[in-house]
């Protein structure tokens, strides 16, 4: 269940953060604030406090509609809609949900750009706020957190979402330039997603009793 969170961060975060965070990042060098790695280290440690506070919440959210068991069926197939529409967002060919935000988006950088405070746990707080900027990738990861079913496995999917986005972010001005990159890592990321709304699809099919459940020893595809 982890391999999916980790890989539309990894690979998502080479695509899609490079554009959407790429201006965060060098807004946020461009402050005496953050010129040491300690503050870099917080304010990431801040964005994935705030995922998995959020991958808690969805988790929570998962579990009550995994409970009402005649539902799961729909919830599935639902799962597989959203996880199959950001697939297609991350290669272009439907809207990113993150553009229904953009008022948010806006606000957020202005603030950011008007923020002065030199305290200690600044880059945290920011990290804090980082966390809740509209985004894309984020809430195709919420998906895998509602599909754990539970806050400590919502959470820990978020958390490792978050872990596998800091690469392409500490290399982002280099990859900035990298118009290639962007293209494999949004096309494979889409693939992951297009795998796991594969396998809730065929979930909710089985629910239904429209084809077999699909079993590979103890573990079970669908």
């Amino acid at each position: 269940m982890l391999l999916a969170p980790f890989l539309i961060g990894f690979l998502g975060s080479f695509g899609h953060c490079v554009g959407m965070c790429g201006g965060i990042v060098i807004l946020l060098d461009r402050q005496t604030l953050f010129q040491n790695k300690l503050s870099w280290i917080l304010v990431h440690a801040g964005r994935i406090t705030t995922y998995s506070l959020l991958g808690a919440i969805f988790g929570v959210f998962g579990q009550t509609l995994w409970s009402f068991h005649n539902l799961q069926a729909i919830i599935s197939i639902l799962f597989a809609l959203i996880a199959f529409y950001m697939a297609a967002a991350f290669i272009g060919l439907t809207p990113s949900p993150e553009l229904l935000l953009s008022g948010w988006s806006g606000r957020w950088g202005k603030l950011m750009r008007g923020y002065k405070s030199a305290s200690p746990l600044s880059p945290y707080l920011i990290g804090l706020l980082w966390g809740l900027l509209p985004c894309g990738l984020i809430l195709a990861a919420l998906v895998t957190a509602i599909a754990a079913k539970s806050a400590w496995l919502g959470a820990l999917n978020m958390f490792v979402f978050g872990i596998a986005t800091v690469p392409s972010l500490f290399l982002v001005k280099w990859l900035a330039g990298k118009s290639l990159s962007r293209l494999w890592s949004r096309g494979l990321a889409s693939l992951t997603l297009m795998v796991f709304g594969f396998q809730f699809a065929m979930r909710g099919f089985a629910a239904l009793g429209l084809v077999n459940h699909f079993m590979l020893g103890e573990f079970m595809f669908w």
